[in-house]
């Protein structure tokens, strides 16, 4: 997954908490329910961070190894038709 990967899934995860949230449940039902939408805004948060780390790794001055190793690590592949997925060459 890499940086606008993260993003996106972040905000699902997100918009599902708010639905959770939302939710009308029997009193018995909210503990659970609150575990649930503690869990689900905890995934947002480490995909959000995961994101920000893409972006600062991707757009930082860093020497050749440093940047061809977060281009490995959090770039975006290019789609070569008869291959597949590749890295942006380094």
């Amino acid at each position: 997954m890499n940086g606008p990967g993260h993003y996106r899934r972040a905000e699902e995860l997100l918009e599902h908490a708010g639905q959770l949230l939302a939710a009308n449940v029997a009193p018995e039902d909210r503990a659970e329910l609150a575990a649930r939408r503690a869990d689900a805004a905890s995934m947002a948060v480490a995909h959000a961070l995961l994101a920000a780390a893409a972006v600062a790794g991707l757009s930082a001055p860093l020497d050749a190894a440093e940047a061809k190793a977060w281009r490995d690590v959090a770039g975006t592949p290019v789609m070569d038709p008869k291959s597949g997925p590749q890295r942006r060459p380094g």
